[in-house]
């Protein structure tokens, strides 16, 4: 689909594409992509895998044309945001990123943004992993695992490949293993309060993240929290579109609306005031 013809809208949120990882479903997520056009787009980190340039480089032409779509997509006007994850963090170098080829498109770098929805609720967007106490203090742990669940994804896709059919998804089992482990990790890291509490800090009413695989959106009375999952075991993603509404785009699940009321709304007048005022009057 041309640019021309993809659907307006205000912002497009993605994480964990994992290009350069064999298991990036990389083809689906160019053909998602290639549906929208996006004022904002957040890539919210684990964009490319580069724990995997020396255990399995994996960059096929899906890859290219990913990268070409958004040179485009910057050319066109789309604000592209870039917040680096545990397996792109040499962005968060500055020395690093001056080396990256200029004909790459316009981004701004930083590990957190905070991002205005039409509705006006702020939410903090950033990838997570600093939030995460295996990444932070025992990142060894998660760079050796990885290496065991790469062989199971690989089971999974064989198992996919022989027993189920095409609109299964290739990484569903995988998809439940790493839930399961990641609810252990977020138990442990107090993963979901700590972001919570730093997004509160950040005078937001939400956050939005990604690193654990799990695409979700959790609303209480007070905060909001949302996850825009992966594009390895799920295929997730969030889109505000132009009316303001939020949806999590599921490939092999139902979509999640976000409806959330508008906080840029006058507040109507007490009628004892309005009385008030008239007798006054």
């Amino acid at each position: 689909m041309d640019v021309a013809n993809a659907t307006p809208v205000r912002t497009l949120l993605v994480s964990d594409v994992h290009l350069g990882c064999k298991h990036s479903q990389s083809r689906k997520f160019l053909t998602f992509l290639r549906q929208f056009k996006p004022e904002s787009l957040y890539i919210v980190g684990d964009f490319i895998d580069t724990w995997k340039i020396n255990t399995g480089w994996y960059w096929p032409r899906d890859c290219d044309e990913i990268i070409s779509h958004l040179v485009n997509l910057s050319q066109q006007g789309t604000k592209i945001h870039y917040i680096p994850g545990n397996h792109d963090s040499f962005l968060r170098n500055p020395a690093l990123r001056a080396f990256l080829p200029t004909d790459l498109p316009k981004f701004e770098v930083d590990n957190e943004f905070v991002f205005e929805t039409l509705g006006g609720w702020r939410f903090l967007v950033t990838h997570g992993d600093l939030f995460d106490v295996f990444e932070t203090r025992a990142q060894w742990a998660s760079r050796g695992s990885s290496v065991f669940y790469d062989a199971c994804l690989s089971a999974n896709w064989w198992f996919h490949r022989i027993l189920l059919g095409e609109d299964r998804n290739p990484y569903g089992i995988c998809a439940i293993l790493k839930d399961r482990v990641k609810r252990c990790v977020r138990f442990i890291s107090s993963y979901e309060a700590k972001i919570l509490q730093h997004a509160r800090m950040r005078d937001c009413n939400g956050v939005i993240c990604g690193h654990i695989h799990t695409p979700d959106i959790v609303s209480n009375d007070s905060m909001v929290y949302c996850n825009t999952g992966d594009w390895v075991e799920n295929c997730t993603a969030l889109v505000e579109s132009n009316d303001g509404r939020i949806h999590l785009l599921q490939r092999y699940g139902e979509d999640v609306l976000l409806d959330l009321p508008n906080r840029k709304l006058p507040l109507e007048p007490c009628l004892e005031n309005v009385v008030a005022e008239e007798v006054a009057a």
